[in-house]
């Protein structure tokens, strides 16, 4: 009874320290040092007149901060009625208890939460199974004492303002299975103990001021299928130990400050659908072979990196591949003729490399292909004229490259075909008619060649833009 009575305050203690002005001034004050309104403790203070208080970013009322469902709560019924709150099955009667038992579930998602989570939150609900209160507007630190709530599965605060770091402590949690603490402003290191939640399934700490390495302890979460950790401050090399991540489906690392190469290790990711390592721009070195090696692999994203040598032929082999990009790195050599076996190839993205040498007649088969960009390289040779065979193709971007000759009447068969880049090339004579009429037909919209006058490389009556 004791106990029930505890989660009872603690949750009354959340009710008024995140929905009364006075309450939330007050806390967001003395917890974050904050300096609210003119600096005086009358300003902090809301005065029950104008139900309001002001803060450094004006006028809050308590209309502003009035939770949006709140049944129940602060009223005599039994905390298990209460908005948002699951008791696990009382011992006597069962789920069907309406008074005061043990917290199993808290969830108050999207509720307009203001101000600071209090720490009785963290002490009382010790057999809380999952906590979810994420879309808030909550401030402050996540608690140590998180790391004592020992039945906690998931743990949801994403889309909040809490700051500090992530608590050693949350490697005591041995049961979760979800840590979602993403678009917050945590930051420092990434604790190594996150390796001892052997039994987490998904971890999304993207859009935070994480820093510093990725632990090497990442590896032992074999259970992993989901993790983000992109457009944080993240630096050092992509540890070896990733490879380990045998049920890894969903990856994601990019927007950070990654360095070093890519490891093959990343080849040993069997079950990988979704790999996402672009926006790292200290990234170097050649693409893996090894990840040719994913049979699963449906996105790869390794954009603005600055990673070098040849294209893989041996990514030929990844049937299950639906969207490539590779653009705005330092990458050679010729497109390679296995890559027209990616059947069900949707978007190829290469612009912004130095590649060379002509689009390979093999592309013909690459039926499933609408984008591809693959300007300014230093392509060459003439347009083939099995790009026409690429019936679903409906953005094609050449433009900035060494190509020549005429432009192939057969991309008029391109019935889907919306825009065409041409421009930057040595392509001459004339558009073909074909062409033309999917402009007349309201099919294409954006057609560019070098076609300005008074002296143009190619004569064109239906481009939208001449260079």
């Amino acid at each position: 009874a004791q106990q029930q009575l505890f989660h009872r305050y603690a949750l009354t203690v959340l009710w008024f320290q995140t929905s009364h002005p006075d309450v939330v001034a007050d806390t967001k004050k003395n917890q974050l040092g904050l300096t609210v309104g003119d600096g005086t403790a009358e300003s902090n203070r809301y005065d029950g007149t104008d139900n309001s208080y002001s803060d450094n970013n004006g006028i809050v009322s308590s209309n502003d901060i009035q939770w949006k469902q709140s049944t129940n709560w602060l009223s005599s019924k039994g905390l298990c009625l209460w908005h948002g709150v699951t008791c696990h099955p009382h011992e006597e009667y069962g789920v069907k208890f309406d008074g005061d038992y043990h917290v199993a579930i808290l969830n108050l998602t999207e509720n307009n939460l203001h101000g600071i989570l209090p720490r009785e939150v963290w002490v009382s609900l010790t057999k809380v199974k999952a906590l979810d209160l994420s879309g808030n507007e909550l401030e402050g630190t996540i608690g140590r004492e998180v790391g004592e709530l020992a039945d906690l599965e998931d743990l949801f605060l994403s889309s909040n303002k809490f700051t500090g770091s992530l608590p050693a402590e949350i490697g005591n949690c041995l049961n979760p299975f979800n840590l979602y603490l993403n678009d917050n402003n945590l930051q420092g290191s990434l604790p190594s103990q996150i390796g001892q939640l052997t039994k987490l399934r998904g971890a999304s700490l993207f859009n935070n001021y994480f820093q510093g390495k990725i632990p090497d302890e990442i590896g032992d979460l074999k259970d992993l299928i989901a993790l983000y950790l992109d457009t944080n401050q993240f630096t050092g090399q992509i540890p070896e130990s990733i490879g380990r991540l045998e049920s890894m489906v969903d990856l994601r690392l990019r927007r950070n400050s990654l360095s070093g190469t890519l490891p093959t290790e990343l080849g040993q990711l069997t079950q990988i659908q979704t790999l996402y390592i672009d926006t790292n721009p200290k990234i170097k070195g050649r693409i893996p072979t090894q990840l040719s090696n994913l049979p699963k692999l449906d996105e790869l994203h390794l954009y603005q990196n600055n990673l070098s040598g040849p294209l893989p032929p041996e990514f030929g082999l990844l049937s299950s591949l639906t969207y490539l990009y590779l653009d705005s790195n330092e990458l050679t050599g010729s497109i390679p003729d296995e890559w027209g076996e990616l059947r069900n190839l949707e978007q190829l993205f290469l612009a912004g490399n130095n590649l060379e040498g002509p689009i390979p007649d093999t592309f013909r088969a690459m039926t499933s292909l609408r984008y591809f960009r693959a300007s300014d390289n230093d392509l060459s040779g003439q347009l083939p004229t099995e790009l026409g065979k690429m019936e679903k193709l409906e953005y094609l971007y050449l433009e900035e490259n060494d190509f020549e000759s005429q432009i192939p009447t057969e991309l008029g068969e391109l019935t889907k075909l919306k825009l065409i880049h041409l421009h930057g090339n040595d392509l001459t004579g004339v558009m073909p008619e074909q062409i033309c009429r999917l402009m007349d037909d309201f099919v294409l919209s954006d057609l560019k060649a070098d076609c300005e006058e008074p002296d143009p490389d190619v004569t064109c009556r239906c481009c939208t833009s001449c260079e």
